[in-house]
């Protein structure tokens, strides 16, 4: 993410949209204290899509993962065991 002084973003706002629609984000600085953050009106939605892809891939890993395991005993007594 790079950054941008109020007054270059200003200048600059046309060019900045458009790399904006590209998938580039800016944080707008003033004073060298970031004050705002220009991303894509699209962003979150593909970035929660992504996140809910990731998640589902990560639990199916785990589904595959635990084929065929199997716990002997009660889970609380497996527990209190590995307490002692």
């Amino acid at each position: 993410m790079s950054e941008i002084a109020v007054f270059d973003a200003k200048a600059r706002l046309s060019e900045l949209l458009a790399d904006v629609e590209r998938g580039k984000q800016f944080v707008i600085t003033r004073r060298g204290v970031a004050i705002a953050r220009l991303v894509s009106a699209g962003a979150p939605k593909r970035a929660a899509a992504s996140q809910r892809q990731q998640v589902a891939a990560t639990f199916a890993q785990l589904r595959a993962q635990r084929q065929g395991v199997v716990l002997e005993g009660d889970l609380k007594g497996l527990i209190e065991d590995g307490r002692d």
